[in-house]
């Protein structure tokens, strides 16, 4: 247990501020943090398009099948606003995915992925004295209250 605080230094990901003291002999230590409670969950489904349109099972249509994804990730207001009143901490996140998968043979698949991920920071709570806008963390250079990830993937992917 920590009896005095003699420093402090911001954390990995500047969402908050970690804290050094000493303990009754002396000795420096961290004081300890409790981490951010959060809630969420995802949902995936599968769409079997081949058999749905009718295909041969044993033909070269076969293989089709689209698979759809959400997830989505909160941290609890409680714990952000004790933790951090800087516009600088995440608040929500969240993740929609699209794979279409041909299953050529039992031994090649080919697939092709599109998601998007999205991140929002906290409401803005200092203000810009500059601009007399809200201040938000920078993102490509430019202060954003909301960052998104594109991507596009495709792949082969061997089974033996």
């Amino acid at each position: 247990m920590a009896t005095s605080v003699f420093a402090s230094a911001a954390s990995i990901d500047g969402a908050s501020t970690v804290l050094f003291g000493v303990n009754a002999a002396g000795a420096p230590v961290v004081i300890p943090q409790l981490p951010v409670r959060a809630k969420g969950g995802f949902t995936q489904l599968g769409l079997p398009l081949s058999r749905w349109f009718g295909h041969d099972p044993e033909g070269r249509h076969a293989g089709w099948s689209l698979y759809l994804m959400y997830g989505t990730d909160q941290a609890n207001t409680r714990d952000l606003l004790h933790t951090s009143a800087t516009a600088s901490s995440r608040a929500r996140s969240d993740m929609s995915v699209g794979t279409l998968n041909y299953k050529l043979n039992k031994w090649v698949s080919f697939a092709y992925e599109q998601s998007l991920y999205r991140t929002r920071a906290n409401t803005a709570t200092e203000i810009n004295p500059a601009t007399g806008l809200p201040r938000y963390p920078l993102f490509e250079g430019v202060p954003q209250h909301e960052w998104r990830d594109l991507r596009s993937e495709g792949g082969v992917i061997f089974s033996f």
